[in-house]
């Protein structure tokens, strides 16, 4: 299975996201790749005010990212947060090429997403062409517990949303840790882990990329750099 991650600066404008998403989807398509993840809330962007988002634009872009993904067959996995019985989710979205939509809640929330979201409580393992997947997204890299659960469940990869923003001098501080933490993930668990991350600017904030693909034994196959948008994609092998 040739999974892939984007690399991606996002806008708090969903129209100009979804045009975004909707050239990775179909740089995906031409590069063969058969899962594509996307940074976490990158058809909302994420330095916002989520209470004044459209529900009803989120779900119409993500019924559009959907029906591209089924006309190039390729899977999508896009972060948007989500409204359900009252409550703001930060979210990651998987699109599968079978026309299933399903859904994971983050559930380690930084102090920016508790002035808005509710934490979620459940994992998400699905499976593409017989490699079994999980999600995580952002701060949940920090927990170890989460990931070894996949693991447990024999999820052979895991997909990091990430939008990593902090005000500049911050940004450079936690580079390191930022990086370390997903091959550390991939190391303990025996897994390949694909991160998505955000690059550029929001508001006072900045992401400094370094989206990356690492492999079981913790090598980084695949690497953006800081500041450029970029798509990097992986033959995942499961014996």
């Amino acid at each position: 299975m040739k999974a892939g991650v984007a690399q991606i600066a996002v806008y708090n404008n969903i129209a100009l996201n979804l045009e975004k998403i909707s050239h990775y989807i179909e740089l995906a398509t031409k590069e063969g790749i058969d899962c594509l993840c996307l940074p976490e809330c990158s058809l909302t962007g994420y330095i916002r005010d989520f209470n004044q988002v459209d529900r009803n634009e989120i779900d119409k872009a993500l019924d559009s990212v959907h029906s591209l993904a089924l006309r190039n067959k390729v899977n999508v996995i896009v972060g948007a947060s989500r409204f359900e019985a009252g409550k703001i989710f930060n979210s990651a979205i998987v699109l599968l090429a079978d026309n299933a939509k399903l859904v994971y809640n983050k559930n380690f929330l930084t102090s920016f997403d508790k002035e808005y979201f509710v934490p979620g409580n459940k994992g998400l393992a699905f499976e593409i062409k017989r490699v079994k997947c999980g999600v995580l997204i952002c701060r949940d890299q920090n927990h170890p517990s989460l990931a070894r659960r996949y693991a447990e469940q024999g999820v052979k990869l895991i997909f990091i949303l990430a939008a990593h923003y902090y005000p500049p001098h911050e940004a450079w501080e936690k580079v390191d840790k930022n990086k370390a933490l997903p091959i550390a993930r991939a190391v303990e668990n025996n897994v390949y882990v694909f991160k998505a991350n955000t690059v550029g600017s929001q508001g006072a904030t900045i992401s400094l990329g370094d989206s990356l693909i690492v492999n079981p034994q913790g090598l980084v196959v695949s690497e953006a750099d800081k500041v450029n948008e970029a798509i990097l994609s992986y033959e995942v092998e499961v014996l």
